[in-house]
């Protein structure tokens, strides 16, 4: 759906922090650390809304030492909805560069929520660098409706 000119409006309307752990025993001040990124979407048909979840994962020696994951929830205008739907109404499909743009603000919003979480800890040395989001978005978001919605 590479709609150049489609302008969706919407609102943010929730943040929900997922998860949040710090596993001390697996941390260790000389190793390197690598850093997971995960990014799915979903949605709320009812109430016209999207959501994007994103998760990052610190780890060293594939053991995770320091998680966080959250979702922001983006209200669509009806409008902006209607034409976000497939022809049958069976599928909602987000173009990429719009998905691209949820997850920008979700990362944003999850470095303000891991910074809040580290700032007084060993761990406050790690925040999320800059993301290249393009990388991991490289279509358009389609999600099927089930059959109960």
């Amino acid at each position: 759906m590479k709609k150049e000119e489609l302008a969706l409006s919407f609102k943010l309307v929730d943040i929900s922090t997922k998860e949040f752990a710090i596993l001390e025993d697996s941390y260790t001040e000389s190793e390197n650390v690598q850093m997971g990124t995960f990014v799915n979407f979903g949605h709320d048909r009812e109430h016209r809304v999207l959501g994007a979840t994103l998760k990052f994962q610190f780890e060293q020696n594939e053991k995770p030492f320091l998680v966080i994951s959250a979702t922001c929830s983006f209200q669509m205008e009806e409008d902006a909805w209607n034409e976000l739907l497939d022809a049958q109404g069976n599928k909602i499909v987000i173009p990429e560069g719009f998905a691209s743009h949820m997850a920008v603000i979700t990362v944003g919003t999850i470095r303000g929520i891991l910074y809040e979480k580290v700032k007084d800890t060993l761990f406050k040395e790690y925040i999320i660098p800059p993301i290249y989001l393009t990388e991991l978005i490289q279509e358009d978001v389609v999600i099927e409706f089930s059959s109960s919605e």
